[in-house]
């Protein structure tokens, strides 16, 4: 009897054994079900920056890494562009739905029939800077006759600069990138972001000083966020979620750039975290500052596109003077 029943004991505990395997498979695959049902309900989206990840991208990497994306129902894919990437032929071709550039670029492609909006800037104040040599005699923008300057072809700001400073002998090369045309000849300039390349060359052994682009009476938002006007028309629900999602990012950045700052870094070894802490620290005041204190971050001004539409119109680098409120929007920042 005895031995009948541990047979009778040892069938029962091989069918607890398999309806409890039964249950767990049936449990993990209804996890596996819930997780796929969620990341089905995410809206797939894809933002292209202006360069390679860097803290001036730093709150829309926050807004990734701390899934505030995806509490906005947004499944994101951050590309980082480059100096042969273009945001605006991506996002008006659809490739990808937000972008960044920069504001005179903004108009520059819409006088060209190119539909894209502004939705947001990073930058009150423009981080764009002509880079010099510390030894060099050069205290405002005239001394810069004669020189070599390396920029990229096109920029709004050099044509005004070269206008209203009247640089006749200014030497022009393309800017590619690469900083050992400026390092190998003394007396040259290049264009920079004081959130970057200054601490790049100090690294080196190598002092330099700025002229700020801002200073010269040329003053278009930096890293500005946009879409197309399809985009703002058809899923203006969307625009707004990414919007607030990334402002929350921002947020976020402002106060914990240590600890996102590993993550942006996954994303671009070759950026030391010295140079991430340092471009971090020197870029609050120009992305939170001026108008941001008192608007929010974010936050745009007529007077400001206005005056930077008409600059570019009396250079002649735009065609027609358009209604400026078709080329920006702040109705998707959070209202102060």
């Amino acid at each position: 009897m005895q031995a009948k029943g541990k047979g009778y004991t040892k069938i029962f505990i091989l069918f607890l054994l398999v309806l409890l395997a039964g249950c767990g498979s049936q449990s993990a695959s209804t996890n596996n079900e819930e997780v796929k049902e969620d990341s089905e309900k995410l809206e797939k989206v894809k933002q292209v920056t202006n360069w390679f990840a860097e803290p001036e991208h730093g709150g829309n990497y926050a807004a990734l890494m701390k899934g505030f994306y995806k509490e906005a129902g947004i499944d994101m894919t951050i590309e980082p562009g480059g100096p042969q990437v273009s945001p605006i032929q991506i996002v008006a071709s659809g490739e990808a739905d937000f972008g960044i550039t920069q504001a005179d670029d903004i108009l520059l492609a819409r006088d060209k029939g190119i539909p894209i909006v502004a939705i947001g800037a990073i930058f009150q104040v423009n981080p764009q800077a002509l880079l010099y040599h510390a030894d060099q005699n050069i205290k405002d923008f005239s001394d810069l006759n004669g020189r070599t300057v390396y920029t990229a072809p096109g920029t709004g700001y050099w044509a005004y600069i070269k206008k209203a400073y009247q640089l006749d002998n200014a030497k022009e090369m393309a800017y590619s990138g690469q900083l050992t045309p400026f390092i190998e000849n003394k007396e040259s300039v290049t264009q920079c972001y004081i959130t970057a390349e200054p601490f790049a060359l100090k690294q080196q052994g190598i002092e330099t000083k700025y002229l700020l682009i801002h200073d010269s009476g040329y003053q278009p938002y930096g890293n500005v966020i946009f879409t197309t006007e399809k985009m703002v028309k058809e899923k203006p629900e969307l625009v707004k979620r990414f919007m607030e999602a990334t402002t929350k990012g921002w947020e976020y950045y402002k106060d914990h750039s240590d600890e996102v700052n590993p993550f942006i870094h996954e994303y671009n070894p070759d950026l030391s975290m010295e140079a991430l802490k340092y471009g971090a620290e020197q870029q609050l005041n120009l992305i939170f500052g001026h108008d941001a204190k008192d608007h929010g971050f974010g936050y745009m001004s007529q007077e400001r596109w206005n005056t930077l539409q008409n600059q570019l119109y009396e250079l002649g680098l735009i065609k027609k003077k358009e209604d400026i409120a078709n080329a920006y929007t702040n109705e998707f920042l959070a209202k102060n």
